[in-house]
């Protein structure tokens, strides 16, 4: 209680804002009940970057996590990623062919034959295809076809291309 009345009486005591109350004839500012908004520069709000809840996924990062299984020989794990991948990235060259050479070292060489089919369907001129499916040609008694497709990488990438001196090697003296 003894807060209120002090207050009451501070209050009371101040001088009002009034023009009749000052001996200054200039008028007296004008306060207003309600604030006035200072001046400010307008700050850029950033939008939102949606987060997502899966990466997104990129042909070339999961051809990468491929190779990774394929180089420590895993050719069950990196055929089932291969055949994950190919559903979100239909119709790619690339994971065709690794699907027919990871099929081709498992010794599936029926399945093989089809995705590196699909792969040269795709890119007629796929180095990696030819030259695996070259090898394939040779693992199935099929010398005839790995020889055109010799001729085939000679005539792309000449004799010094590494495509072409794996499949001659397979070749041999055949």
């Amino acid at each position: 209680m003894k807060k209120l009345a002090i207050l009451s009486i501070l209050i009371m005591g101040m001088p009002t804002a009034n023009a009749a109350d000052r001996s200054d004839p200039t008028p007296a500012p004008v306060v207003s009940a309600v604030p006035t908004p200072a001046k400010t520069t307008p700050t850029p709000v950033a939008s939102a970057t949606p987060t997502p809840s899966v990466a997104a996924k990129n042909v070339n990062t999961e051809l990468t996590k491929v190779r990774t299984l394929i180089e420590a020989k895993n050719f069950s794990a990196a055929l089932t990623a291969l055949q994950a991948a190919d559903k979100t990235f239909p119709n790619n060259a690339d994971i065709n062919n690794l699907l027919g050479y990871s099929a081709r070292n498992l010794k599936q060489y029926k399945p093989a034959a089809t995705y590196y089919a699909k792969a040269l369907k795709i890119d007629p001129k796929h180095l990696g295809a030819l030259e695996y499916q070259g090898e394939l040609f040779m693992l199935t008694k099929k010398t005839s076809d790995a020889k055109k497709n010799l001729a085939k990488l000679k005539s792309l990438c000449g004799v010094n291309c590494e495509e072409y001196i794996d499949l001659k090697k397979a070749i041999g003296n055949k």
